[in-house]
């Protein structure tokens, strides 16, 4: 569900609330269901009751709960700042990007949205969407889109992270039934300091009653035509199915989708419905004008795609895939260990770069402390820098009472930091409009 456009003369990042001007109207605000039923008021487009009303095989919310989720501010929702793995999407546009859609970081280089997010549409008004006949175009260019973990974009002073491949279902391009789209990030993705990814459900859809959390950064108030009340990560903990694929007895519902009482709205496209374990089981497709409906693609009915890109995005960022991927594909090779590799700067799978004089070149070492693996023979963790360190060799006896000059670890900390710095200053450069 597109979120308004900001046109901002300003710069690249420098306000989220910046409004597109009277020569470019902002962005239509709503991904809506287009029912063939003729008697649907609205011009065609779905209100929450119509909508219910379609389903047959779906009891359609009483009025007192309608009350009850209307006076709950995605809309209705908190602040979340526990789910750093739901991301948002940022669209470039004159003068830099805006804030136009919702994600989940599957790995730390894996982004798992919904393909309206990264194509226009077929519909004349770029939005409304009727099934079987609205197609999705060609996508977007990697280089329009960046990717944001902040929990309200841009208040942090994060730099967002660039998209290097768009990867979208084979296959047809009709929208209902096919709403998902995979982004993969430059370099290694996210790290685990500012994100931790969330694992997805690819065994089983999610059933009809069972309750999910809904998360992303769309709008907060339905009638919001700016674009002012979205940008902020927001989870709303009682979504719940009404109905899945054909049970649902409608054409408006794919095979491969699920409807849900889920306040989503336009900016939370592309986030996640998470279950019961805080796995993905959703992703955003569409919904009513109201904000109280939504139409859901499984993440179970895309296991084949999304295992696929995985090993491509695991190959490309250098790490080891997780355990969700299951088994690695013919001829997969894995990822180089870069343990006691020479480096200078940033090394892969989340090792860090080390010295003991504290200065380049050093050796690459894992990470080590509280829920980490042990440190490898040969190596001990070093409680301050919580990196695993060789360990010095035994004292020649000859020696007496001489010993060598002690490891500093404040040496190896200001290495570590520097790296860091330096990092992010690089991506700072690299980042614009």
């Amino acid at each position: 569900m597109p979120l308004a456009s900001s046109h901002n003369p300003s710069g690249p990042f420098s306000s989220r609330r910046a409004v597109a001007g009277a020569s470019k109207p902002p962005y239509l605000l709503q991904m809506q269901v287009r029912s063939p039923l003729s008697h649907v008021r609205g011009g065609g487009l779905v209100t929450a009751l119509a909508l219910a009303a379609a389903l047959p095989s779906c009891e359609p919310p009483s009025s007192s709960e309608q009350s009850e989720r209307a006076e709950i501010p995605i809309i209705g929702g908190a602040p979340d700042t526990t789910n750093r793995g739901v991301v948002s999407l940022l669209k470039q546009v004159e003068g830099g990007f805006f804030p136009s859609c919702s994600g989940t970081l599957l790995t730390q280089n894996l982004v798992l949205t919904a393909h309206h997010c990264v194509a226009p549409l077929s519909s004349g008004d770029a939005s409304s969407v009727e099934c079987g006949k609205t197609k999705f175009e060609a996508t977007t260019a990697p280089g329009s889109i960046r990717v944001s973990v902040e929990q309200d974009v841009l208040k942090e002073k994060l730099e967002p992270f660039r998209v290097a491949e768009v990867w979208v279902p084979a296959g047809n391009d009709d929208v209902c039934g096919r709403d998902i789209a995979l982004l993969m990030l430059a370099g290694a993705g996210v790290p685990g300091s500012l994100a931790t990814p969330i694992a997805p459900r690819l065994e089983t859809k999610l059933q009809a009653d069972e309750s999910f959390v809904a998360v992303g950064y769309g709008l907060q108030d339905p009638d919001d035509e700016t674009g002012h009340t979205a940008g902020q990560r927001m989870i709303s903990t009682d979504a719940q199915v009404f109905c899945d694929g054909v049970a649902c007895g409608t054409e408006m519902v794919q095979d491969s989708e699920f409807i849900a009482n889920s306040p989503v709205c336009s900016g939370d496209s592309g986030g996640p419905a998470l279950d019961a374990n805080g796995r993905v089981s959703g992703v955003t497709s569409r919904g009513d004008v109201k904000c109280t409906v939504g139409i859901y693609s499984s993440v179970a009915a895309w296991k084949s795609f999304i295992v696929e890109r995985t090993f491509v995005a695991a190959r490309s960022g250098n790490y080891v895939p997780p355990p969700w991927a299951g088994t690695p594909p013919p001829g997969y090779e894995p990822p180089e260990d870069p343990l006691g590799l020479g480096c200078t700067g940033a090394c892969s799978l989340g090792y860090q770069c080390w010295s003991e004089s504290s200065t380049p070149p050093g050796i690459c070492v894992p990470p080590c402390g509280f829920g980490l693996a042990e440190c490898p023979g040969g190596y001990s963790c070093d409680a301050e820098l919580s990196v695993c360190t060789p360990v010095p060799p035994p004292k020649n006896q000859d020696q007496g009472c001489a010993v060598s000059a002690p490891k500093g670890s404040v040496g190896g900390v200001w290495l570590a930091w520097g790296l860091f710095a330096l990092g992010v200053a690089r991506r700072r450069r690299n980042v614009g409009g």
